[in-house]
């Protein structure tokens, strides 16, 4: 599903135009990567939470050429959904 889509179904389940919809998905999703950015995670009850990892500087191996290399720390994005999000999904219809 595409943002346009979930605009769309939101506008008709809430009564609100999809454009406003669309403005406020924007600003949940920018408000997100700002947190995010700052080491904070965010929550969502009943769905899963996602939160800021760093990875570590490391070394790793490569077999082809025997070389080690050496990988820069970073930080990934983690999300884990809840454990109503799994039930959910995998409930038989």
């Amino acid at each position: 599903m595409k943002k346009r889509q979930l605009a769309q179904e939101v506008a008709e389940r809430t009564g609100i135009d999809s454009k406003e919809v669309e403005i406020i998905i924007d600003n949940m999703l920018s408000i997100t990567m700002e947190a995010l950015k700052a080491g904070e995670g965010i929550g969502f009850k009943g769905f899963g939470s996602i939160k800021p990892v760093v990875k570590k500087e490391r070394e790793i191996f490569i077999p082809g050429t025997g070389k080690k290399i050496k990988v820069e720390s970073k930080v990934s994005i983690q999300f884990r959904p809840s454990k109503t999000l799994k039930d959910y999904v995998n409930t038989k219809n």
